[in-house]
């Protein structure tokens, strides 16, 4: 793993609203300059049991999950998210009733992605707007949305399959020359048939072979709001619930869907939010 810098923050930046400065936790953030598209691992470790504890950050909230003796939130930081100073406001209510709050800084650093233009035919371009696409996007998103409690991986992310990176994250599409969107993953070209491996430990929470647009779908819940999606395979190996092992095979590279040729789709999420899966192959301590 990758060295990263951490900070921790301490009663200077808690601004309590009881009367009892113990019940302030420790706060850990990493890495504390994150780039657009990476993730920042936040961590509370109190005095005594927190009832809750929640974070607002970038207009959205997000709640702090227990992981032993702490507090964990994996807080997603956009692509879109311009550098420079940020802040993550930070609220608890301990066991007792006493309640506090911290204002914590956090550091952006610049980050420039490029532009892609792809050329698709009519065909194609259809079925961005074929009836089933709705359909599509409800259940990849109500997917992505599962926040499991219990924090199924343990450190770093495998490549699903080795090949070319054809498409990196956080390209611009330009698709027929007009804007289209935001490359959500990584491409990865290989062999018609290439065996896919779980990035990670989790259960999977949607496989579908009927998908138009984004062909074969997995996506695989590694707890605490973080998923993985697999786009365009020639074949699913697993099943809605089933709970997978990092390295296990899910299904073969293929090009359904919407491809112009064999590739993975791959992308990992926090919080339904796109994040660079190169991130996950070296998590920061």
């Amino acid at each position: 793993m990758r060295a990263a810098r951490r900070v921790v923050f301490g009663l200077a930046f808690c601004l309590l609203c009881s009367s009892f400065a113990s019940a302030a936790p420790q706060i850990s953030i990493v890495p504390a300059t994150p780039r657009p598209g990476e993730v920042v691992f936040v961590t509370l470790r109190p005095d005594a049991p927190l009832a809750r504890a929640s974070c607002s950050w970038r207009g959205r909230c997000y709640v702090f999950l227990p992981c032993g003796d702490a507090y964990q939130l994996v807080l997603p930081v956009a692509a879109g998210t311009r550098a420079g100073g940020h802040h993550a406001t930070l609220y608890w209510k301990c066991a007792d009733g006493t309640s506090g709050s911290a204002r914590v800084p956090i550091e952006v650093r610049p980050r420039r992605f490029g532009i892609q233009k792809l050329q698709l035919s009519a065909k194609q371009e259809q079925k961005y707007s074929a009836p089933d696409t709705e359909r599509e996007y409800r259940l990849i998103g109500a997917a992505l949305d599962a926040v499991s409690s219990k924090r199924l991986w343990q450190g770093d992310f495998l490549m699903p399959v080795q090949g070319r990176i054809s498409t990196e994250y956080g390209l611009q599409r330009y698709v027929n020359g007009h804007f289209g969107y935001r490359h959500r993953g990584v491409d990865i070209a290989a062999k018609q048939g290439t065996p896919v491996q779980a990035a990670a430990a989790g259960v999977v929470s949607l496989a579908d072979e009927s998908f138009q647009l984004h062909g074969k779908t997995v996506i695989i819940d590694h707890g605490q709001g973080t998923s993985t999606l697999y786009l365009h395979l020639s074949e699913i190996e697993v099943s809605p619930g089933e709970a997978v092992a990092q390295g296990q095979v899910i299904g073969r590279v293929g090009a359904t869907g919407i491809a112009t040729g064999p590739h993975l789709h791959y992308a990992v999420y926090a919080y339904h939010e796109a994040v660079d899966p190169f991130f996950w192959l070296h998590i920061p301590q």
